[in-house]
């Protein structure tokens, strides 16, 4: 057996992007104050091992992530290993104080350290197949190897390796972090590969490990049929979804995220075992908590489009969306991990890229350059307007316009600074090699003096433009137009059947969020049927109310639930 051990912690963030530290067991720790975390949920990880349901065991509390024991009728399946030796051999010392049976199959449940960095302890004897998905040998090999140093530094911040024991209250999804130079951590490279999911049967118990990627592109679920049990590994703990770490992560696809947990709720689970924090018991406590975890993710992610599609920059879409009160009370969808706003900036890059589309930001003075010019200015006792215009009347078009935002952002409509800001841009048009460049500043200084509107040079959309597109796509465009605010006390669900397609779609909108699901349900409130070039057109904005009105009339639209809560319906996509 291959038997990999790491004894720097530089070297775990070098190979697994993730940081973590040594500290002692925080299950016996007191404090006199959360200094800003949640004392209430240190209790999430207050060492335990619990016997979810027969055969099932998970350890919680022994380190930062939890280990899940399965038994079988001669065997032993270990899913995630902790992350590292010392608390592996803790935890598997209790493990056998239950049973001695021989580990075979070990599952991880995605890449991150803290699941893996202990398994040599519990594939010592065995040789134990080790199953994940293939997506696994990239992330393992690859992540951070070109930006480590940064990752280094910004793991250490982010976790607070170098702050003192006695100040790390938890860490979100864990009470410790177990791992520096002075821990054991040991890796066995897995080797039964899957894509999309597998069927394993091991001493008579099927397994099922199925692909559903959210907090890492090669996540899995384990989903024991047989005892109604998913472990679910990183997609779902008692924290809002980290949608971001902000030690730096790579993208992670919000809405891939969201039809994972989909998946799994349609597991109609009686047992779901997170990799972090504690198990859930009940299916309809399930149901609850991962349709909140999944409209939580899917608001966040759909509100920020909505608000991208406006024009809105990043600061001023985190200033706007922010969940409604029946989300942000889940106790699921606290921020204890990660910060709102974080995933609110990480959408937006993640979507359009760095670039604000303010002007103003495209090429920014320098830290320096504008520290200097504010200390020049709070010496000058002058006000913000008048700097604007000697900036301007000086040649540094920069920092007219920089200071022309300060205005914008007390009162927009401040048709001084838009005059300002216009010239600047127009000045600084003339500056620019890249074309790309040039006609930035040249479209913005034209409007902002209302010379035109660039939402008017839009292509127009066409019947026939209609009839190429997909009409899935178009039905997935549809939530990140929900007007969140119009449906927040609405729960209704509209199934779309076709006369020219077998194929069914069903919106729920549901306090805020417009889930698609793509087949028919039972009993929905409005069934709509035509054909796919009339909803294509409704939707494209190429019919007005009185049009469709006229279509349900003649019967090339048939609503049953009324006409007039269709209509109703359709209000809602609007602002």
């Amino acid at each position: 057996m291959s038997r990999i051990k790491y004894f720097l912690a530089i070297v775990v963030f070098f190979t697994f992007a993730i940081s973590c530290s040594e500290q002692e067991d925080q299950s016996s720790r007191t404090f006199e104050s959360d200094q800003g975390l949640s004392l209430n949920h240190k209790n999430e990880f207050r060492k335990d091992l619990i016997e979810v349901t027969e055969d099932i065991f998970v350890g919680v509390g022994y380190g930062l992530a939890n280990s899940i024991m399965i038994e079988t009728s001669k065997s032993l399946i270990i899913v995630d290993t902790l992350g590292s030796e010392e608390r592996a051999s803790e935890l598997f010392a209790d493990f056998r104080k239950i049973t001695n049976k021989p580990v075979n199959v070990i599952v991880y449940t995605h890449n991150h350290l803290d699941h893996l960095g202990g398994a040599t302890i519990f594939a010592a004897d065995t040789n134990p197949d080790i199953y994940a998905q293939e997506n696994i040998i990239y992330n393992l090999d690859n992540i951070a190897t070109t930006i480590r140093p940064i990752i280094f530094e910004r793991s250490a911040r982010q976790f607070g390796i170098p702050l003192p024991s006695d100040e790390i209250v938890h860490q979100g999804i864990g009470g410790f972090l177990e791992i520096n130079d002075q821990s054991t951590l040991g890796l066995v490279r897995p080797n039964k590969l899957f894509k999309d999911e597998i069927e394993i049967n091991v001493d008579g118990l099927i397994i099922k490990l199925v692909h559903v990627p959210g907090e890492t592109d090669d996540h899995l679920y384990v989903w024991i049929p047989e005892k109604e049990v998913v472990l679910v590994g990183d997609n779902f703990y008692r924290s809002f979804a980290n949608l971001y770490a902000i030690r730096g992560t790579k993208f992670r696809n919000p809405m891939e995220w969201v039809e994972s947990l989909d998946k799994i709720i349609e597991l109609d689970a009686k047992y779901l075992i997170p990799s972090h924090t504690r198990p859930i018991q009940g299916k309809d406590n399930i149901k609850s908590a991962l349709t909140d975890y999944r409209d939580g993710i899917q608001f966040i992610h759909d509100q920020t489009i909505r608000y991208i599609n406006k024009g809105l920059t990043p600061d001023e879409i985190v200033a706007k969306v922010k969940l409604p009160n029946h989300l942000a009370e889940s106790p699921y969808l606290q921020p204890f991990y990660g910060s709102i706003s974080s995933y609110v900036r990480s959408i937006f890059s993640g979507y359009i890229g760095w670039f604000s589309g303010n002007v103003t930001d495209l090429h920014p003075l320098s830290p320096h350059q504008r520290a200097k010019k504010i200390s020049e200015l709070a010496s000058k006792q002058t006000s913000i307007e008048v700097e604007a215009v000697n900036a301007l009347n000086n040649g540094e078009f920069q920092w007219a316009m920089e200071l022309s935002d300060l205005l914008l952002a007390v009162d927009s409509n401040n048709n001084k600074a838009k005059e300002i800001k216009s010239d600047a841009a127009e000045k600084l048009s003339m500056q620019q090699l890249a074309s790309n460049d040039y006609y930035f500043y040249k479209t913005i200084a034209g409007e902002l003096k209302d010379t035109f509107d660039v939402s008017a040079t839009n292509n127009k959309v066409t019947p026939d433009q209609l009839r190429a597109t997909p009409l899935k796509s178009i039905m997935r465009s549809l939530p990140v137009n929900l007007n969140a605010e119009k449906s927040l006390e609405v729960n209704k669900t509209v199934m779309f059947e076709f006369n020219d397609l077998d194929q069914t779609f069903t919106i729920h909108v549901r306090k805020g969020v417009a889930q698609l699901i793509n087949k028919q349900i039972i009993n929905p409130d409005i069934v709509v049927k035509t054909n796919q070039q009339e909803l294509k057109e409704i939707f494209a904005g190429l019919k007005n109310v009185a049009s469709i009105s006229l279509a349900m009339t003649n019967g090339s639209i048939d609503v049953k639930g009324g006409k007039v809560k269709f209509l109703q319906f359709l209000g809602l996509f609007t602002d």
